[in-house]
């Protein structure tokens, strides 16, 4: 089953659990002809080497066969193959299958075994890339919103604005001199820039408080300098992140990969500031960054939030009832484990990359903050 949108936490779990012969498939895509036979490929060689790997180990023809066909029934489909984005998820199994087709980017990778992986889908579920942008020239203005599961698209607008600096300042253009009369020359247009930031900020204020009355959203702002500045001045929402130069001609791709190559810096930078609130709690009992004091925690419902290095690979058997571990290289990846458990109880995770959290009681491997301190 195609999914364009990014599983729940119950599907997070369910994905999650035991099962014989499970196949990821990570691939960074692009929606192009050579994209799609690039992603073709690598995909059936992957599907290849898991049959290979029950071959190996005396499994029988059906097994074999098994996999075969739910790869088939998904190299035959071109609704998938022709809607790619940047990247594909694919989980194949005897008798299952899904992929997830998204709009961030996700490294290559593949793994067969007991369980599928979804350390880098737990990712794209947990880490925010929901952004809105605002698009600005003298010529004209857009709204635009990004998501976790949708490339950028314009932001339709709910009130009647002014389009461009001249319906915004009641003229039909700024650069006649014979209609700037008072308001001559340079000053003069940088009065009625200066007038016209003010219009769209507000309109800006307007629209999104729609649907971010918090303002935990980024902004990003496409626009040449002076309005870049002038229109930031104004006192937009949430964080704002000014990406310099014409937008006129900015297709929305464009629009999408900027927001993207730079929403990490500020999911990185919240993450941080958390993680070290976090951290304050040391005193109270309240964090913790032992993996088995983390597992008991899950266990017991008692992880509020918790960080994990998603690159890890910590193998053991945990108890999901009393949350004992036992380290064992051909276990599974406790790390994730203890995430889906903490999932499941109700709790918040963010699965992070090496360097990413910058807070003095992070040690690289796992952080977990306590809504109690353990019993």
């Amino acid at each position: 089953m195609i999914h364009y949108t990014l599983p729940t936490s119950s599907d997070l779990l369910e994905l999650g659990a035991p099962r014989a012969d499970a196949l990821s498939i990570y691939l960074a895509t692009e929606p192009t002809p050579e994209g799609r036979s690039l992603a073709v490929t690598t995909a059936k060689n992957a599907v290849d080497e898991a049959i290979r790997s029950l071959r190996s180990a005396e499994r029988s023809r059906a097994d074999q066969e098994s996999l075969r066909e739910q790869w088939n029934q998904i190299a035959a489909d071109s609704k998938l193959w022709g809607n790619l984005a940047n990247s594909l998820v694919i989980f194949l199994a005897p008798g299952f299958s899904h992929e997830y087709v998204l709009p961030n980017a996700l490294g290559s990778k593949t793994k067969f075994g007991g369980r599928f992986d979804l350390g880098p889908l737990v990712r794209a579920v947990t880490t925010p890339q929901r952004a809105y942008a605002l698009t600005l020239s003298s010529s004209g203005w857009n709204l635009w919103k990004a998501t976790e599961s949708s490339r950028a698209t314009e932001f339709p607008l709910a009130g009647e604005h002014a389009e461009d600096v001249a319906d915004a300042t009641n003229r039909t253009s700024i650069r006649g001199r014979q209609l700037l009369r008072r308001l001559g020359g340079d000053e003069g247009q940088k009065v009625l820039l200066e007038r016209y930031s003010q219009v769209v900020a507000r309109a800006v204020r307007e629209e999104l408080a729609r649907v971010d009355k918090t303002h935990q959203v980024p902004l990003f702002v496409f626009a040449s300098e002076p309005l870049a500045s002038m229109v930031v001045g104004q006192g937009l929402p949430g964080e704002v992140v000014t990406v310099p130069g014409a937008a006129d001609e900015l297709r929305p791709d464009q629009i999408d990969a900027a927001i993207r190559e730079r929403i990490g810096g500020i999911t990185t930078r919240r993450l941080s500031r958390i993680a070290n609130q976090i951290g304050d709690g040391v005193a109270a009992g309240l964090a913790a960054t032992d993996i088995a004091q983390v597992a008991r925690a899950a266990a017991q419902a008692a992880v509020g939030t918790l960080y994990y290095d998603m690159t890890a690979d910590v193998r053991g058997v945990l108890d999901e009832t009393t949350g004992a571990i036992r380290l064992d290289p051909e276990g599974e990846n406790l790390l994730a484990a203890i995430a889906l458990l903490v999932l499941a109880n109700g709790g918040e995770v963010h699965a992070v990359r090496p360097g990413e959290i910058e807070a003095e009681i992070w040690n690289g491997q796992l952080l977990a903050g306590l809504r109690q301190p353990l019993i």
